[in-house]
């Protein structure tokens, strides 16, 4: 039988090839051999279903491991490299648990026990029915819960009573059973002083269109029991990127035509969050007009002024670039009118003989024109 844990390390690759498993090991991807504790174990990990790991990767006691879609923690010392591997024994966390840091909730994986190792009688004792022993990997966010924290589990209220820092990367609580406070104890989702810290997320945008091309900025505001606070890391997203897109500081950019709604939450506690259902307008299409302003008639012998203005979608836009001319009704020449001075926006015309001639107005891209009757009255 291959003893895996005294193979020749040359063959340690081959092993790994052929017996082990991808795993996970503080969130990074380690091929790995897992095995059982020996079955003639007396101490009291057979009661844990301890394993052994042996890898090729350095492995630490207090690693978080994910195998067989369980979490466990790395329990026992690894003195270095031995025979070309790493190896060690690892518990599963059979009890996640919630820590409400101020507001925010923090869930880490950890192992809960009732009873302690004596190292003086090499057994171990069980602790008193309203105490529970909590191990789990010590890092920048467990080494926040202090003594007096509480946190809900197992249908009871505990309360940390002594933080044991001695194992090294692994942080041990000792706690005790504590009362619940209805007032502010969300039992059901195992949230102590739920009630206590109680943070609100708002989005102030009125707005609920904007329109294909532009921007907007959404403006947030965030309270803790009530109270303006400026230090929390809100995260933004939109529902479709394809109708819009948001950044980290909220600007969003509107991208199609369409719905979207952009969420606002806080980085720490997700479920504190805020929405808003934008509308995306296709941009306007351009709908020119050219009139011609002025009187429909000219006194014979006697000059006046028509000017042109240009507007798209209904609003005044620059006047383009035009030319006048002069025609009779029906389209030919006329002796009746003269054009005396013309510019893109205005023209003065001449009466010479009585009757009514077309005035028009063509811009020189040829896009538009547009056409006036004029007539040349007498002067009586």
């Amino acid at each position: 039988m291959v003893n895996l844990f005294e193979s020749n390390p040359d063959d340690f690759q081959y092993i790994l090839d052929s017996f082990g498993q991808w795993i996970t090991v503080n969130n990074q991807p380690v091929q790995a051999v897992i095995t059982n504790t020996p079955i003639n174990q007396t101490s009291a990990a057979i009661d844990f279903d301890d394993k052994k790991i042996a890898t090729l990767a350095p492995i630490k006691c207090g690693d978080n491991v994910h195998y067989n879609d369980e979490d466990w923690l790395i329990i026992s010392e690894i003195n270095g490299q031995r025979y070309g591997k790493y190896k060690g024994v690892m518990r599963v966390c059979d009890s996640p648990i919630k820590f409400n840091f101020e507001g925010t909730v923090k869930e880490f994986p950890t192992i809960v026990d009732g009873r302690v190792f004596d190292t003086e009688t090499g057994q171990y004792m069980t602790l008193p029915s309203s105490k529970i022993l909590v191990t789990l990997q010590e890092n920048q966010e467990t080494l926040e819960i202090e003594v007096g924290q509480r946190f809900i589990k197992m249908g009871s209220a505990w309360q940390v009573e002594a933080i044991d820092r001695t194992h090294k990367g692994l942080l041990r609580l000792w706690c005790k059973q504590d009362q619940f406070n209805k007032a502010v104890d969300d039992v059901e989702n195992e949230i102590a002083n739920a009630g206590s810290y109680v943070y609100a997320l708002d989005i102030g945008n009125m707005e609920t269109t904007i329109q294909q091309g532009n921007t907007l900025q959404i403006n947030v505001s965030v309270t803790l029991n009530g109270t303006a606070v400026t230090d929390k890391t809100v995260v933004y997203s939109a529902s479709d990127s394809n109708i819009a897109i948001v950044d980290a500081n909220g600007l969003v950019a509107a991208i199609n035509a369409g719905s979207v709604t952009i969420t606002a939450q806080l980085a720490d506690n997700p479920t504190v969050q805020d929405a808003i259902s934008l509308t995306v307008e296709d941009l306007p299409r351009d709908n020119y007009a050219l009139t011609i302003n002025g009187d429909t008639f000219v006194t014979k012998g006697y000059s006046k002024t028509w000017t042109a203005s240009l507007t798209n979608n209904g609003q005044p836009v620059t006047m383009k670039p035009a030319t006048w001319s002069l025609t009779s009704t029906s389209g030919g020449t006329t002796n009746l009118a003269t054009i005396t001075s013309q510019s893109s926006e205005s023209v003065t015309v001449k009466g010479d003989n009585l009757g009514y001639v077309k005035l028009i107005c063509q811009l020189n891209d040829g896009s538009l024109s547009a056409e006036k009757q004029i007539q040349v009255k007498s002067l009586i």
